[in-house]
């Protein structure tokens, strides 16, 4: 028989909203919310082997829903919550829809006096989480059902993100009456709630009126697709958009796998790692409309105001400070709008591809004469990761890729890598952590029935090696985890010898050790395939369709390899960093 109490309609109505995986690590502030999960049959559990995992996973559970479901993790108190930090600002930064259930100690024994450990696994996790997600609430018993509506409401509210709810061990444990009928009325009122949300201003209608004219008047036209439209739901309208009016189109690196690389309007992901035409086609054209694109530094090149420098920009986001933080902007018109609200204007859009025919053509000769350029270019007798992007490219309809977040090879990786139709491909991009790509790869593989191939480096997947235990434990046969093995941090080795002339901390002779892989596979239980050739990575690719996890393939790469033009770091006789401009990157 179970005890209902605050963690099991918790755990009840978080289930509703469709969040049918929960990502967890056991522990005994949060003794209740784990037996509720336990007991809810409906729910499928994961358990992982450390906190920062449990949420990573979560992640790429939602990023795999393409965000339409949130993300469920369960951690303790204390460090079982300052150990999901990582992962928290990871989703924070990718607007990744999330809820996490975390237990802290009694509502009575929680420190006001600013103490520096007062209960047991205690720690101030307000202040600690508030700045890492959308929202940080702490249940009470006296108004838990209103606190969890507005808190998973919030989570799929403007830009979505991530919901930390704690729940004080007494909260937990306080025993209520509820029903089924109940818990769906909530789930009516969720749903009513995020309906409900602001409609668009006069102002901002003026301005998209203005936006989408220019753009019908515009004789070089471009759209940039950022993350946000599929966040927003509205990815197959733009795609049709541009595909009806034969407006080229570049994209994020969340958003690539938005269309097939060989679509006709595909023009790549400009910025400081891109091919060449993207950048020459950004800064060419003379009206841009981009939508829901975070624009990072590190998508600019530390330059935004010379992103796309000869066009009339408009910005759409629906986050006010991603558009505040563009304000100095020449020739800029910032529109605080969710990407919904342009859906009306996609329609009645008239604009006249015989005016741009010379534009499209030229944008297609660019990226053709580059495609040939890089194929004679970086094509070598080594086992590169350039030849392992064309290898997973050929394989990747209807699968899931995600490579790692940070490093050389999981960088150059992704600047080579061609999706085909309906592949996904993410990772966490805003934060670039070492370490997430197993357990992101992981929540993908519950989320999805398809194929997911996680593309992990040596040095990464030491950051998180448990979590091969949460691989084997879960027996998951669609998920394929891939080492890139370059022998270390072959980022860090070549920007340590580019700007020191020495290396240190980055390899096995300046102190760093990473293990041998056969034998890691064989302690955890895993199939093992290792690839150190060109004819066994083509045999690879072959005979893939036969390969089913849990199984690590190590592929030995290269430890120097050239990844194509990219900005570069500058430093002066005075010690003053800069970048390259982006119209002088070349090969």
């Amino acid at each position: 028989m179970i005890k209902k109490n605050i963690a099991t309609f918790a755990v009840d109505v978080i289930t509703e909203m469709g969040s049918d995986t929960v990502f967890s690590l056991t522990g005994g502030m949060a003794m209740y919310i784990n037996n509720a999960v336990h007991s809810k049959k409906k729910l499928t559990k994961v358990y992982c082997q450390h906190e920062q995992a449990c949420v990573a996973a979560a992640e790429g559970f939602s990023k795999a829903h393409n965000f339409k479901k949130a993300g469920f993790a369960v951690i303790t108190a204390g460090p079982g919550v300052s150990n999901s930090i990582t992962s928290l600002l990871s989703a924070y930064g990718d607007s990744t829809p999330m809820f996490i259930l975390a237990g802290q100690i009694k509502s009575e024994d929680i420190d006001t006096l600013g103490t520096r450990t007062h209960g047991i696994q205690e720690i101030n996790s307000r202040d600690l989480i508030t700045p890492c997600v959308k929202q940080f609430i702490r249940i009470s018993k006296k108004n838990y059902k209103n606190e969890l509506i507005n808190g998973i409401s919030n989570a799929f509210m403007g830009r979505p993100g991530p919901i930390f709810f704690e729940i004080p061990l007494d909260v937990q444990g306080t025993p209520i009456r509820y029903t089924q009928t109940e818990v769906g009325n909530i789930y009516k009122k969720i749903k009513c709630k995020i309906k409900a949300e602001n409609s668009i201003g006069k102002f901002q209608i003026k301005q998209l009126v203005d936006a989408f004219k220019a753009l019908s008047q515009a004789t070089r036209p471009l759209v940039y697709i950022g993350n946000g439209c599929r966040i927003s739901n509205t990815n197959l309208e733009v795609i049709k958009f541009i595909e009806e009016n034969k407006i080229p189109a570049v994209f994020s690196w969340l958003s690539f796998d938005a269309v097939p690389a060989k679509h006709t309007l595909n023009f790549g992901c400009p910025g400081g790692l891109a091919p060449i035409y993207s950048n020459k086609i950004l800064s060419s054209a003379d009206v841009i409309i981009f939508l829901g694109a975070r624009l990072d530094l590190g998508t600019t090149a530390f330059q935004p105001s010379f992103f796309g420098i000869n066009a009339k920009k408009f910005y759409i986001d629906v986050d006010p400070a991603e558009l505040r933080k563009l304000k100095n902007i020449k020739n800029a018109t910032l529109i605080n709008a969710n990407l919904k609200d342009i859906l009306p204007f996609l329609l009645k859009f008239k604009g006249s591809p015989n005016n741009t025919s010379n534009w499209l053509s030229e944008c297609i000769l660019l990226k053709k004469e580059y495609e040939s350029e890089e194929v004679i270019r970086l094509k070598n007798k080594q086992l590169s990761t350039y030849k392992v992007a064309e290898c997973i490219s050929k394989i990747s309809k209807n699968k899931i890729v995600i490579p790692a977040s940070s490093g050389y090879a999981e960088e150059t990786f992704s600047r080579f890598f061609k999706p085909k139709l309906n592949c996904r491909f993410f990772n966490g991009a805003a934060l670039g952590s070492m370490g997430l790509g197993l357990p992101h790869a992981i929540g993908a593989s519950f989320a999805s029935k398809n194929q997911v191939i996680c593309i992990e480096a040596d040095g990464g997947i030491m950051l998180n090696i448990q979590e091969l235990a949460t691989y084997k434990c879960t027996d998951k046969k669609n998920l394929i985890l891939i080492i890139l093995n370059n022998h270390g941090y072959e980022s860090i080795r070549s920007s340590q010898n580019r700007i020191f002339k020495e290396i240190y901390g980055a390899d096995l002779k300046s102190g760093l050790f990473i293990p041998d892989f056969q034998k890691i596979s064989k302690a955890f239980g895993l199939k093992y395939l290792q690839i150190n050739t060109i004819a066994k990575l083509n045999k690879l690719g072959d005979n893939y369709s036969h390969i089913s996890g849990p199984i690590l393939i190590d592929i030995h790469i290269s430890q120097q390899e050239y990844r194509g033009p990219s900005v570069k770091t500058i430093i002066n006789s005075n010690g003053k960093l800069s970048t390259t401009p982006l119209s002088e990157i070349t090969w």
